[in-house]
C-alpha cells in the first residue's frame, strides 16, 4: 500500500509506492513500505538531522524552516522559501548576500567591516577604515604637563601616526609626552616628526607686522597690486631692471622715457589692445613695426617711395610664404559677396610646363576666402574673375578641356547626361537608343563657356560640344570605342561599329572601361 508523505501544514510532499525510495523531493531519503535499504537509509536520515546537513554547500530540495550548518563560515542558517539566511547572526561573506530583509547584518571578512540592510543598500557600521588601511580618527585624550597637571586635547590620526593636536592653550608636556610635540600651543600643532609639514591653503588674517597688518605691506618677491598713488617726489625718477637700465624721469616740464643699454630698444604694447597716441609723432631715424595686423586708418594713404616692397625680411627662396600681396575686407561673411579678396603671388603654384617662367613655382593669382575662412587667410581660397580692356601676353592655357554652351533646358540634368535637341525646351535628355538626334553631354566645368548669360545651371545647363568631359556610359569598351545614345534617360552606351552613323555617335573612349554598370568615364565628344 503507498505511503503518502504530507508537510507540517498538511501539504502532500510526495507519494511512494511500496519498495521505492524518494531522494528527490527532500534533502532526506523518503522510502516505500519493503524497501531493502530501510536500516540504512533511515540512519543516515538521522545523521543528516542530527548535524543539521553540516557541509560547506547548502543540501538540495530543500523545505521552508529547514536548518542547515554552514561549515565554511561555521553558521547555523534557515531556509526561508528563497535562501538559506544565519540563525541569530550575520551573514559572514567577502561580498554582500544577493538576499537581505530590512535588518539584516553582514560582516565583509574581507574589509572586516560590518554593514546592516536598510531595506535598499547595505549601510556600512563600522569600523570606517578596511581593514589594512591603518588607524585613522580623532581620538580625545590626556595628558599631564610638566607640573603633573590632567591637560585634555583632542589628536588627530592618520594611518595610525598623529599628524596633529588641537588643544585650548599653551603646555609642554611631561615626559616621556607624545612623540613630535615638544610644545603643544594652543590652536592646532602640528607634528615635527612630520618634517616639512604646514598649514596650506588661504587665510582670512594674519599677524601683524610692526604693528601694522601685514595685508598693508607690499612684498619685493612677488608681482603686487596697489590701491593708493605711488609718488616719486624727485625729478631723478624712476630706474628699472638690475643694472638699472630704463629710466623714467622729469627735466621741467619734459619728461623722457631712456634705456641706456648699448643698442637696447624700447617696447610699447598692449594684450590685443590699440596703442594709441594724441598728437603729431615725430621720428628721427626708421622705424620698425612687428606685429600680425598693421592698420592705417586714413581716408587716403600717401607713399612717397617708388616701390612697395614685401616679404623684404626673407633671407632666400626656400622660407618664401606661399602668398604675398594685397588683400580686399569686404566684410563678416554674412554673404558670398562679402567674403575677402586677394590679389597675389602664388608662390605654390606649379605650372602644366605650357609657360615660359611658371616653370620656376609661382603664378600673380586672383582668389576669395572660402565661405566662412575670412579669419583664416587665404583657407581653402577659390578663383576669382579678372577683367581687362586688352589682355597681351606670351601664350595662354586653360585648365579644362572641353567647350561649351548654355541651352535651355525641360527638365533637371546633371554633369555627364546625354541630350539631344528637342523637348518642350532646346534641349532634353535622350531616351531613345541609337538616337540620331544626339547633341551633346552636360558639363561641370568647361575651358571656355559660350553664352555665359542666358541662365543658370538648373535652367540653362552648359553643353559640352566638343572636347574631353565626363559622360554616363554603360557597357565596357576599348579606348577609341564610340558610344551612342540608350534607352536610359541621359545614359550613353559603348556601341559596335556596324550599329554608328555619322549621325549618331556621340564621341569615343579615351581610355579603356572594364566596368559594365553605368559610371561616369572621361570621353572625347564632337568626334565621330
Amino acid at each position: 500500500m503507498p505511503y503518502t508523505i504530507n508537510s507540517t501544514n498538511g501539504t502532500p510532499i510526495v507519494t511512494l509506492a511500496d519498495g521505492t525510495i524518494d531522494i528527490s523531493t527532500t534533502s532526506l531519503s523518503l522510502f516505500g513500505k519493503g524497501y531493502a535499504g530501510f536500516g540504512e537509509r533511515l540512519n543516515e536520515n538521522l545523521v543528516h538531522l542530527l548535524e543539521n546537513f553540516a557541509n560547506t554547500t547548502q543540501p538540495q530540495n530543500q523545505l521552508v524552516g529547514q536548518l542547515w550548518f554552514d561549515t565554511l563560515h561555521n553558521q547555523l542558517k534557515v531556509y526561508n522559501g528563497t535562501t538559506f539566511k544565519p540563525v541569530g547572526n550575520s551573514t559572514n561573506s567577502n561580498n554582500p548576500p544577493e538576499t537581505a530583509d530590512l535588518g539584516d547584518t553582514w560582516f565583509d571578512t574581507n574589509n572586516l567591516q560590518l554593514y546592516v540592510y536598510n531595506g535598499t543598500s547595505w549601510t556600512l557600521i563600522g569600523p570606517q577604515i578596511e581593514a589594512g588601511s591603518g588607524f585613522t580618527s580623532s581620538v580625545a585624550a590626556q595628558i599631564n604637563d610638566n607640573l603633573g597637571i590632567p591637560k585634555q586635547i583632542l589628536k588627530l590620526v592618520v594611518n595610525n601616526i598623529v599628524v596633529a593636536v588641537i588643544s585650548p592653550e599653551t603646555f609642554t608636556p611631561q615626559a616621556p609626552g607624545l612623540a613630535g610635540f615638544s610644545t603643544i600651543q594652543q590652536g592646532v600643532t602640528l607634528s615635527t616628526n612630520l618634517g616639512s609639514a604646514i598649514f596650506a591653503g588661504s587665510a582670512s588674517s594674519t599677524n601683524q607686522l610692526a604693528g601694522v597688518a601685514a595685508v598693508n605691506y607690499l612684498r619685493a618677491d612677488i608681482n603686487e597690486t596697489m590701491s593708493g598713488t605711488l609718488s616719486i617726489n624727485n625729478d631723478s625718477g624712476l630706474y628699472v631692471g638690475t643694472s638699472s637700465a630704463l629710466h623714467l624721469s622729469m627735466s621741467g616740464s619734459d619728461a623722457s622715457i631712456t634705456n641706456s643699454n648699448l643698442g637696447g630698444k624700447i617696447t610699447l604694447g598692449t594684450n590685443l589692445g590699440s596703442f594709441v597716441m594724441n598728437g603729431s609723432l615725430v621720428l628721427n631715424g626708421n622705424l620698425t613695426v612687428n606685429g600680425i595686423n598693421k592698420i592705417i586708418n586714413t581716408t587716403t594713404l600717401n607713399i612717397e617711395d617708388n616701390f612697395i616692397a614685401v616679404n623684404k625680411g626673407v633671407s632666400n627662396s626656400g622660407s618664401l610664404p606661399q602668398y604675398s600681396g594685397l588683400k580686399i575686407i569686404r566684410g563678416q561673411v554674412s554673404t558670398p559677396t562679402e567674403q575677402n579678396l586677394y590679389w597675389v603671388w602664388d608662390n605654390g603654384f606649379q605650372d602644366d610646363r605650357t609657360t615660359t617662367y611658371g616653370q620656376a613655382g609661382g603664378a600673380w593669382t586672383a582668389y576669395r576666402a572660402a565661405a566662412g575662412n575670412n579669419d583664416i587667410e587665404l583657407s581653402d581660397p577659390t578663383l576669382v574673375d579678372i577683367r581687362a580692356n586688352v589682355f597681351l601676353g606670351s601664350s595662354t592655357a586653360v585648365l579644362n578641356a572641353d567647350l561649351a554652351e548654355r541651352y535651355e533646358t525641360d527638365m533637371p540634368v546633371e554633369p555627364g547626361d546625354v541630350v539631344i535637341l528637342g523637348g518642350s525646351k532646346e534641349v532634353t535628355k535622350s531616351t531613345v537608343d541609337l538616337d540620331s538626334r544626339v547633341f551633346g553631354v552636360v558639363s561641370e566645368n568647361p575651358a571656355l563657356l559660350m553664352n555665359r548669360d542666358a541662365g543658370s545651371n538648373a535652367t540653362h545647363p552648359m553643353i559640352a560640344l566638343k572636347g574631353r568631359v565626363k559622360v554616363k556610359v554603360a557597357g565596357n569598351g576599348n579606348a577609341g570605342d564610340r558610344i551612342v545614345a540608350s534607352d536610359s534617360a541621359g545614359v550613353a552606351r559603348v556601341a559596335q561599329l556596324s550599329e554608328c552613323t555619322p549621325f549618331n555617335v556621340v564621341g569615343r573612349l579615351i581610355k579603356d572601361k572594364y566596368n559594365i554598370s553605368t559610371e561616369l568615364t572621361e570621353c572625347a565628344v564632337g568626334v565621330k
